[in-house]
């Protein structure tokens, strides 16, 4: 099966087989070399091999947002969230449930963030924290995290900035560009498997956030990340997962981010240009969307589910869109371990169901 989701993803034998590496203790030495390994693996990933400390967290990338966000508590006069999809508002609500003061800003979820206004949010708002998402899977679309990152800089901002799913598949600098924490996962790009996200916090904020007051308990990122510097996750940890993590993060480097991402983008190209032939039409301009996620607009006469079960039978899964975009969309993910030739069945197949 082939999936064509933003994630889980499809992995490799490689990554497989380290699931079934021997059971360790995780209070051992053997576990505090696996977990030293993988958070040096993910800083070097991100770009930022020093400046910068890595947390590994056992959840989805929704735990490595609410770690990020609950720290926050105490230390900033609050938090600006850019929205321009499903995950910016989730944001939103997780600082809402936890009574950390922000203000959601949101905009249209087909265009990237708008600079010129995100400059005049980013100028009046009284909040010392700016929040924004890199790859908004909700649709695609890419934002321009390197140059709200300058503008909120500009303005002595902290900048936070969701890159779940972009981590791996798109350019990223955080210390060049000014970000001072980011959020990964390990079952998008990287291709690991599901169970284990990751919050990357400059050592800078991470001096502010010290002094954070605590609201959470298993998602304490300060906490958390005080644990692992001494070896040891606070809680017990996904060790199956962390060992799938750590063997993608190596394969990653070993291919190379840059080789990557120019992986990611090639077979979205090819899969982009296929969809144009068969006269479907995209949710957002191809010129917004990210090298891994492809909104497609649903060829009349069909619905959602009258190409996901056909596609499923051959071979391939399909992804649903979110919220009032089920009803017009679908979702066609690139992230996983996916080549030219899964991209080149997939359309032949796909022209079959719809009789093209």
């Amino acid at each position: 099966m082939i999936i064509f989701s933003p994630g889980p993803a499809n992995i490799s034998d490689r990554v497989r087989d380290a699931l079934a590496l021997p059971d360790i203790g995780h209070r051992e030495v053997e576990f505090t070399e696996l977990l030293m390994e993988t958070r040096s693996l993910l800083l070097e990933i991100c770009g930022v091999p020093q400046g910068y400390s890595c947390a590994v967290l056992s959840g989805s990338g929704t735990t490595g947002i609410e770690a990020a966000i609950t720290s926050l508590a105490g230390v900033t006069s609050g938090v600006l969230v850019l929205s321009n999809g499903v995950y910016g508002e989730r944001a939103a609500q997780i600082a809402q449930v936890f009574g950390i003061p922000y203000t959601l800003e949101k905009f249209d979820w087909t265009l990237p963030l708008p600079l010129e206004r995100v400059e005049e949010l980013i100028s009046a708002t009284p909040h010392d924290v700016v929040y924004l998402i890199h790859h908004e899977t909700t649709t695609g679309v890419l934002n321009n995290l390197a140059r709200v990152a300058e503008i909120a800089k500009a303005k002595h901002k902290w900048v936070l900035a969701d890159t779940v799913s972009s981590v791996g598949g798109e350019e990223l600098d955080p210390a060049g560009w000014g970000v001072d924490l980011v959020i990964g996962s390990a079952n998008k790009c990287l291709r690991g498997v599901p169970g284990a996200s990751f919050v990357v916090v400059s050592n800078e904020l991470l001096e502010v956030l010290a002094n954070r007051r605590q609201v959470t308990f298993s998602t304490d990122l300060v906490g958390t990340l005080s644990r692992e510097e001494g070896g040891e996750t606070p809680f017990t940890p996904p060790i199956q997962t962390i060992y799938a993590l750590r063997e993608a993060s190596r394969e990653l480097l070993e291919e190379g981010v840059d080789r990557r991402i120019v992986h990611y983008r090639d077979i979205a190209d090819s899969l982009r240009d296929g969809l144009a032939s068969l006269e479907l039409s995209f949710l957002v301009s191809r010129e917004h969307l990210s090298n891994t996620m492809t909104s497609v607009m649903l060829p009349d006469g069909f619905s959602y589910h009258d190409l996901h079960q056909p596609m499923k039978d051959r071979g391939y899964l399909i992804y649903k869109s979110q919220g009032p975009l089920s009803e017009t969309t679908f979702r066609l993910g690139t992230v996983g371990l996916i080549t030219q030739e899964h991209i080149g069945g997939f359309l032949e197949n796909f022209a079959q169901v719809l009789n093209r």
